[in-house]
């Protein structure tokens, strides 16, 4: 009888093991990094010819036997970006595309390629146009993969010249070196006890070395400053200098006599603070979406800004990331937000508003959203992180429209930044009118913790939409959800019911180590 209970625990612990190990080792498909065109608004970044946005697709406009799309300039921020491949929707269309270091692409032609599924490009900027030749022809969307190595910034400023006592007003070197792509340069001077600017800010061509224009005819010291601005960060730099010219001495008659100068009247500087906020584009959403965006700040004035915090109206609908920044003058930066649409909302147009508030200025933008009927509800039920380079994602597709639909779902976990750190993607089917349940897996970084954004963006053959989740990423312990950020239900009810299977097996052992019964005779086998 002993035996017969140690051998049916044994039992019960394996089926238990294999219970946690097919829950855990689910691999999923490694994704990379996207742009991506499936709405009006992203199609509107393009370039139409004798062809136009229906609704679902780009397609050729009426009484038109061909014609062409054109996409905007993606840019990948990096001359490093290696784009991999070109997927599309739709029927009929052809391709040619082209690869660019500059950001009109006039040093590239669009060419054909023999396989869009291996586009083997590198280069910053990328282009894709579309042929349509038949009223049959579609383009319902289109993705374009690429990766980038993740550099830091690096953009410095140095200064050898002006530096001393220098012996005239004029043809005073500026003399630097610097660090950095794509730069801008410029400087000024001020007297360094009034704080006068005396030389206006200048723009250096090419940020090449120059030399000073005239000062005044004043023995003085004065500071030059130097700011280099890129798109990848800022820098500047400040020099000390003096100018002293030496008295003029008559001889002959052994008279030494200096030249008068004349002062020169201090003219006041006019200081200029301001801000401004970039546009963003108009969204298509529904009711219950979320979405990811950014917005440029720029401090266009003359003196710096501090304290300076991004928020949204009193509509509810915005969500702000980061907190306070300062800006010097010419320096700006990418703020991110998101605008989540409550599950109520009518279909409609609606403005939302965007202010960027410091201690000295404030400046608004308005962002306008077009509220769309929803089709196909997406739900994202569940998240955890089952293994250190793994997160699942558990979620359910409801049909709305009354027709089958096909839907392929790009899932992308972001930090705070808004910069992409893992994705991937899957393609699902829902009947009509019925609700079903799916399971993903994103391949993670094993380092990656905190708090982040998980964004699904769904595309069917007649709806496309997105959301935005809240995530908590810590190391896996035991499978626990991280959903919302908080604790959830998913792995908790696996160890619950593996723990209370053993408890189970461990009173029933008991019990008929009392009675003297075994298995079969508790379920009359």
């Amino acid at each position: 009888m002993k035996r017969e209970v140690s051998v049916s625990v044994f039992a019960v612990l394996i089926v238990a093991a294999a219970i946690l190990t097919v829950y855990y080792l689910n691999i999923g498909p490694t994704g990379f990094a996207i742009f991506e065109q499936n709405t009006n608004a992203t199609f509107n970044e393009g370039t139409y010819s004798n062809v136009l946005y229906n609704g679902s697709a780009v397609i050729l406009a009426q009484n038109q036997t061909s014609g062409t799309y054109t996409s905007k300039f993606l840019d990948a921020n990096s001359s490093s970006a290696k784009w991999n491949n070109l997927t599309w929707q739709g029927s009929g269309v052809t391709f040619e595309v082209r690869n660019c270091t500059t950001s009109d692409c006039s040093d590239s032609n669009f060419t054909t390629v023999s396989d869009l599924n291996n586009l083997n490009l590198t280069g910053r900027y990328f282009q894709y146009k579309t042929f349509f030749d038949s009223v049959n022809d579609t383009l319902g969307g289109v993705t374009v993969d690429h990766t980038v190595a993740q550099q830091a910034p690096n953009v410095s400023v140095s200064i050898s010249q002006p530096a001393g006592e220098k012996t005239s007003f004029s043809a005073i070197p500026l003399t630097f070196t610097t660090t950095g792509n794509n730069l801008t340069c410029s400087y000024n001077v001020r007297h360094a006890i009034t704080g006068v600017e005396v030389v206006s800010n200048t723009t250096l061509a090419n940020c090449a070395s120059a030399t000073v224009p005239n000062l005044p005819n004043d023995d003085a010291d004065y500071t030059l400053t130097l700011f280099v601005i890129s798109a990848s960060g800022n820098a500047y730099a400040s020099s000390a200098f003096s100018v002293n010219i030496p008295s003029t001495t008559i001889t002959g008659e052994t008279i030494e006599e200096e030249i008068p100068v004349e002062p020169i009247p201090e003219i006041p500087v006019e200081t200029i603070t301001l801000i401004s906020l970039g546009e963003v584009p108009g969204q298509d959403m529904i009711q219950g979406d979320s979405k990811q965006l950014t917005i440029s700040v720029q401090n266009t004035g003359t003196t710096p800004v501090s304290s300076c915090a991004l928020s949204g109206d009193d509509s509810g609908w915005l969500s702000i990331t980061g907190g306070e920044i300062n800006l010097n003058n010419g320096e700006g930066q990418t703020l991110s937000f998101s605008v989540n649409v409550p599950e109520d909302t009518s279909p409609g147009t609606y403005t939302l508003g965007l202010s960027m508030d410091c201690a000295e200025i404030t400046a608004s933008r308005q962002v306008t959203v077009n509220i769309l009927q929803k089709k196909l509800d997406f739900n994202i039920t569940n998240v955890q992180r089952t293994r250190e380079d793994r997160v699942r994602v558990d979620y359910s597709l409801k049909e709305l429209a009354g027709e089958d639909q096909d839907v392929q779902i790009l899932f992308t976990i972001v930090d705070a930044s808004g910069l992409a750190i893992a994705n991937t993607s899957q393609n699902s089917s829902v009947d009509a009118n019925e609700t079903d349940d799916f399971r993903v897996n994103i391949p993670i970084n094993e380092t990656l913790e905190g708090n982040l954004t998980l964004s699904a963006a769904f595309n069917s053959q007649i709806y496309s939409s997105s959301v935005l989740e809240p995530i908590t990423l810590g190391a896996p312990i035991g499978g626990f959800a991280i959903f919302g950020g908080v604790g959830g239900a998913g792995g908790v009810v696996i160890l619950v019911v593996v723990v209370l299977v053993l408890v189970t097996v461990f009173f029933l052992a008991r019990q008929m180590r009392k009675s003297g019964k075994t298995f079969s005779d508790l379920f009359g086998n």
